[in-house]
């Protein structure tokens, strides 16, 4: 029998913990460890500060490997080595729990050998089924994954820059800012994933909802990019400058609406039969954009046009404060993303000024939004992945073969020295596609 492992933060001590808190009922480490490993496997692929740092469980999966597995729950809140949100939102979100474990020192990754036969049984199974899907989407997007084993970490390096990104707080507990994940949760997940590609141990999924592809790299600190090269050879990335604004000017126009595209994006966004209809839905939008006053609108168009959009809106909605373009990255993706309900909150104080500056432009996006609030996001990223994953990247490499490419969402790595082909190709297909004139920024590793 092959030895299988636990992946887990080297500051936990379970068999300390289970000393100090025997349980009440008859147990298996192995399934303490279980849950723990999974908990630690979804911090590194999930969104932490868009939940807060909780992991959702599948109960269904706990289950298969446990049929006690909530007494095992219960037991590690009781005597809070877990915290949960306890949000449950039936066919939408599990509960979601993370690790308390934010001791005076961060982190680093072990392995602990899984010995209960029962649970490594299904453990390879689980792991198998993953290689599984992995092996199916090597064979179905080739031209996205076909050029990762290339890849390289300069591990040292990138475990410095992660202390300095997150100094060592002696003397202190970091728990968890209200809504954010805690710096030792970050700080995990970004070990995770150095290790992992240090390992080539390499993972890709497509989202089915918005075409989005994930991997090793899109889930990578931004940071640490600049410590991962292909062969030797240093890489840059490629992007398009504010992405999701540009893209959202498309649904400003009315003309676009009477366009294939817009409707193929509807469509693939909300597959028939549960969607509204396109006509029904684009019919209330084109009639407000002719009855409302586009002067904002353009001016919103303009300040994209210009390729400095969060310079532009920041100086115009917040003169008084100096310029923070990840804040104002942020405060602008509030207005794509949140519900049209969150105006009211304290916290969407840059909403409302957006409201007061562009009256037209919110109202179109609260249109988009007001039978589902992800519409918005959803239209723009599925735009995005049309553009880069189904038509960039194949045609790149159908020119280019023996060109290492990978993507980052709105965005394509390549190795230096290519990236004036790749920009071409980015400007060509997107003004083929949407008819706007796309300006690029250069990364380089």
């Amino acid at each position: 029998m092959s030895k299988l492992y636990w992946e887990l933060p080297s500051s936990i001590d379970l068999e300390g913990f289970l000393a100090k808190y025997p349980p009440d009922f008859r147990y298996k480490t192995d399934h303490f460890y279980y849950i723990i490993d999974y908990l630690c496997r979804g911090m590194e692929r999930e969104d932490l500060d868009d939940n807060a740092g909780y992991v959702n469980l599948n109960a269904a999966r706990l289950q298969k490997v446990n049929h006690n597995y909530k007494k095992y729950l219960d037991h590690l809140l009781k005597h809070r080595f877990i915290l949960t949100d306890m949000k449950y939102s039936v066919g939408k979100k599990s509960k979601g729990y993370l690790i308390n474990s934010y001791k005076e020192h961060y982190s680093t990754l072990t392995q602990i050998e899984i010995k209960d036969l029962v649970v490594h049984r299904h453990v390879l199974e689980e792991r198998k089924a993953q290689n599984e899907l992995n092996d199916n989407t090597r064979k179905q997007y080739p031209h996205l994954t076909k050029w990762f084993e290339g890849l390289e970490m300069d591990r040292e390096g990138a475990l410095k820059r992660l202390d300095e990104i997150f100094p060592e707080q002696t003397g202190s507990i970091r728990g968890t800012r209200k809504g954010k994940a805690s710096d030792w949760a970050k700080r995990y997940r970004s070990v995770q994933a150095i290790e992992k590609i240090m390992r080539k141990e390499f993972y890709f999924t497509l989202d089915t909802s918005v075409g989005r592809f994930h991997s090793n790299l899109t889930n990578l600190k931004k940071e640490l990019r600049g410590f991962v090269t292909y062969q030797g050879q240093r890489l840059v990335n490629v992007d398009i400058k504010n992405s999701q604004p540009l893209l959202s000017t498309l649904l400003l126009k009315k003309q676009n609406y009477q366009s294939n595209l817009l409707e193929t994006i509807y469509h693939q966004t909300y597959p028939l039969p549960t969607s509204i209809s396109y006509r029904s839905y684009t019919i209330m939008i084109v009639k407000t954009l002719e009855r409302i006053d586009l002067q904002d609108i353009e001016k919103y168009i303009e300040f994209v046009d210009t390729g400095n959009f969060y310079g532009e809106m920041h100086q115009l909605m917040y003169p008084e404060m100096p310029f923070d373009k990840q804040k104002a990255k942020s405060m602008m993706f509030m207005k794509f993303f949140s519900n049209n309900r969150y105006m009211g909150q304290p916290k969407a104080e840059s909403k409302r000024r957006f409201k007061l500056f562009f009256p037209s432009t919110y109202e179109i996006f609260r249109l988009l939004k007001k039978s589902d609030y992800t519409a918005l996001p959803r239209i723009l990223q599925r735009l995005e992945s049309m553009i880069v994953i189904q038509n960039i990247v194949p045609r790149v490499a159908h020119e280019r073969p023996d060109l290492p490419i990978f993507t980052i969402h709105d965005s394509l790595v390549t190795t230096v020295g290519n990236e004036e082909y790749i920009a071409s190709i980015m400007i060509e297909e997107i003004k083929k596609l949407t008819g706007l004139d796309a300006q690029l920024g250069f990364e380089y590793w």
